[in-house]
């Protein structure tokens, strides 16, 4: 009577090699995925309240500029529109700009918060 044959290491670590393969996969396709959306420009109505307060206080225009300019881009992108908010709006609010008037009141609400120390690097 022969004796059993013994399946090969190779074999047997297939399918694991596969499945880990695939997950790797999953991983790389979902960072990629997400660094596009990041890379997104921002949506029509925070475009339009940049460009609202910018076309009212200079020195947010002039720091809208810049981010472009720094940037390489001629829109904000949608991981930097917090910390470009919030020091616009403050902008707009050491010009006595009073947005609290305007249709942009809710979202320049939004922006009045403190930024943290990791955002701070993002402005120009």
């Amino acid at each position: 009577m022969p004796a059993p044959r013994s399946t090969p290491i190779w074999k047997k670590a297939l399918p694991v090699a596969a499945l880990v393969l695939a997950l790797v996969a999953c991983l790389a396709g979902f960072r990629l995925w997400k660094q596009q959306l990041e890379e997104a420009p921002v949506d029509a109505l925070y475009r339009d309240y940049l460009a609202y307060v910018a076309a009212r206080v200079p020195a947010a225009d002039l720091h809208l500029k810049r981010y472009y300019q720094r940037y390489g881009r001629d829109t904000v992108a949608a991981k930097h529109f917090k910390p470009i908010c919030r020091s616009v709006t403050a902008m707009a609010d050491q010009q006595a700009l009073d947005l609290g008037a305007s249709e942009w009141h809710t979202l320049a609400g939004s922006c009045r918060t403190r930024m943290s120390s990791d955002e701070i690097h993002l402005l120009p």
